[in-house]
């Protein structure tokens, strides 16, 4: 009958241990998904303001229109070469 106690108690333990680890590591995970979702969104705000820049800096030489169709044409061929190498890695 001890024995049987002995592993009861053995593998409550074990639960116990693996709950705690299985809470530690969702405490990293979460930390790393809020610090990449943090990062996305100063990334995309920096892009932003780039754009922006690179926009105004054109609009003194040319008219707005061309200079807003070119700002989209080199943030699409940006983003559509950043994507083709993401594939070409897989």
């Amino acid at each position: 009958m001890t024995a049987l106690a002995d592993v009861v108690i053995s593998t409550v333990e074990l639960l116990e241990a693996q709950a705690r680890k299985l809470r530690s590591d969702l405490r990293g995970l979460l930390l790393s998904v809020v610090l990449i979702l943090v990062a996305g969104i100063l990334l995309l705000g920096g892009l932003g303001w780039l754009v922006a820049a690179g926009y105004l800096q054109l609009r003194a030489w040319m008219d707005p229109a061309p200079a807003a169709a070119l700002m989209g044409l080199l943030t699409l061929l940006t983003a559509g070469g950043m994507l083709w190498i993401a594939m070409r890695k897989k």
